[in-house]
């Protein structure tokens, strides 16, 4: 936005022929003033999410879709899943459908650059593992089904179980626990 401001272009004009551009495939609009080049070779719907948080980022892509990436899953998930410290709707928009789930401060963090394509945050495989584990506890059975769960040889129980020592609520924290020591004893590791 602000390049188009710099080199002269009035925002409405640039709106205007962004729009036009987008009919010849050129461009997409994701949301208002969020436009994307679907032909660049960094392009994906997960490197959008960066862009999907007015001033600083505030969330990774992890849950299933961090999985999937992670090759833990081969599951898709039909929406890009971001988690959050606010609470956001579900966004709908011509690149992929996002969904956001919030997290307590305390239970936001483990992630990286994600560098094979675009530049986004994701999970690691051990947090986006527990945040589903988590997500399951507190919100029914969403995330509990976890099909043909492949860890990779570097997965750390340990992480998971320090994320699990975070959750301040005792039966929230059990409920989670006990979560996990049935992941764990499907995908062969100790609990």
């Amino acid at each position: 936005m602000d390049a188009l401001l710099w080199s002269g272009i009035a925002l409405s004009n640039a709106s205007r022929d962004l729009a036009k551009m987008e009919k010849s495939s050129m461009f997409v609009r994701v949301r208002r003033g969020l436009w994307a080049v679907q032909g660049h070779p960094d392009f994906s719907p997960y490197a959008v999410v960066p862009y999907l948080f007015e001033g600083r980022p505030e969330g990774y892509v992890s849950l299933l879709s961090a999985l999937n990436l992670h090759g833990m899953i081969e599951q898709i998930p039909r929406a890009v899943q971001v988690v959050t410290t606010r609470q956001r709707p579900r966004l709908l928009t011509r690149v992929a459908t996002y969904e956001f789930y919030r997290l307590a401060p305390k239970l936001f963090g483990s992630y990286g650059l994600y560098r094979r394509t675009g530049k986004f945050d994701i999970a690691t495989p051990e947090k986006a593992l527990f945040d589903a584990i988590y997500l399951s506890a507190r919100k029914g059975r969403r995330f509990a089904a976890l099909p043909e769960l492949e860890v990779p040889a570097t997965f750390s129980q340990s992480e998971v179980e320090h994320w699990i020592e975070r959750i301040d609520y005792l039966p929230l924290r059990a409920a989670v626990r006990e979560r996990w020591a049935d992941v764990a004893s499907r995908i062969g590791v100790g609990a």
